[in-house]
């Protein structure tokens, strides 16, 4: 089939039904629009560091193609056929929009968009997305929309919005750990020390489990219940367990120590002699907003080549019990 087919010379265009419509009909200025989004949308998911956050930008390219179908099909007989946007979706961005927002340090004042690429196209997303529902809520005046095509464009603005910050927040968390470790080695002349834990096998869930269960066996027998957190490389959570009558601080205090043990390519007691005032690492903590902790209980996992795969964080008891219960629980299964 030829791209081009001569029939839009006059000014017209077809719709999905085969009616035809001029090029300026609010209906094509629309879905028009909605196509812009979603070519922009693709160019941001190429820079996204996140996987995650990849395959979420993905399901709303998805979407966006079932919102242009629905939107071009003037008559709604025809529209049965058509795969809709329903609560579902709707739903499913309000969930990842509060799983996101909950991982954030707070703001109270305006941000200047985009600190790094990928969080500046993804803000450019969110413009587009905002024009792309003023047109959408002009032509709900004069055609039916329904009800969860509005409440999607509205909280897709938003999502791209908190999919922004959290970029700007990976990047700047990585950006300050890298030149505080420059710093420190420049100064110092020598690598942390790290008394790494090898691990041979690859991580699955049965590992996660293997480790949960060992950590729960060595946390029983010093009748210490606790928490235990396994971050990757990509600072993304990989499992969590929390024993009954675990204190409930040592939920977040697990999550980061297992991502600072990352972050840091050390066990966090290791760093506490360096975040002191006049130390290397001065302030660390603080230039993290929290994320980075520098108390015992959080162990960097390691592959046979000696390259950091994940880390482990157990928080419940005192600083000496939490580092105890997780090196004993790594040489448990092997992985030590």
């Amino acid at each position: 089939m030829s791209v081009y087919t001569k029939t839009g010379d006059k000014g017209s265009t077809a719709l999905f039904d085969g009616a035809r419509v001029k090029k300026y009909d609010e209906r094509v200025d629309t879905y028009g629009t909605f196509d812009e989004l979603n070519a922009s949308v693709s160019l941001a998911t190429k820079y996204v560091n996140d996987a995650r956050n990849r395959i979420f930008l993905e399901d709303v390219q998805r979407n966006l193609f079932y919102l242009c179908a629905e939107l071009a099909t003037e008559k709604a007989d025809l529209t049965s056929n058509v795969i809709r946007i329903t609560a579902l979706e709707v739903k499913e961005l309000e969930t990842r929009i509060d799983l996101i927002t909950a991982n954030l340090p707070r703001i109270n004042r305006f941000v200047l968009p985009g600190k790094c690429k990928a969080s500046s196209h993804l803000h450019v997303s969110r413009t587009i997305a905002r024009r792309a529902e003023r047109l959408l809520v002009k032509l709900s005046e004069t055609i039916f929309v329904r009800k969860e095509i509005l409440q999607y464009i509205n909280r897709l603005s938003d999502f791209l919005y908190i999919l922004a910050r959290e970029e700007d927040f990976q990047f700047t968390v990585s950006k300050l750990t890298s030149e505080i470790m420059s710093r420190y080695h420049a100064v110092s002349g020598v690598q942390i020390e790290t008394i790494g834990v090898i691990c041979m096998k690859k991580l699955t869930l049965s590992v996660f489990t293997e480790l949960a269960t060992a950590v729960e066996q060595v946390a029983t027998s010093e009748n210490v219940p606790v928490t235990m957190a396994i971050v990757g490389t990509d600072s993304q959570l990989l499992f969590h367990y929390r024993m009954t009558d675990a204190l409930l601080v040592s939920t977040d205090l697990a999550k980061k120590k297992a991502y600072s043990a990352v972050a840091m390519k050390a066990e966090t007691e290791a760093l506490a002699g360096l975040v002191q005032p006049g130390a290397p690492l001065y302030q660390l903590e603080a230039l993290t907003d929290g994320q980075v902790v520098t108390f015992g209980g959080g162990v960097p996992i390691y592959d046979e080549n000696q390259q950091v795969i994940a880390g482990l964080g157990v928080s419940g008891g005192s600083v000496e019990e939490d580092v105890r219960i997780a090196k004993t629980a790594l040489s448990i299964v092997g992985m030590r």
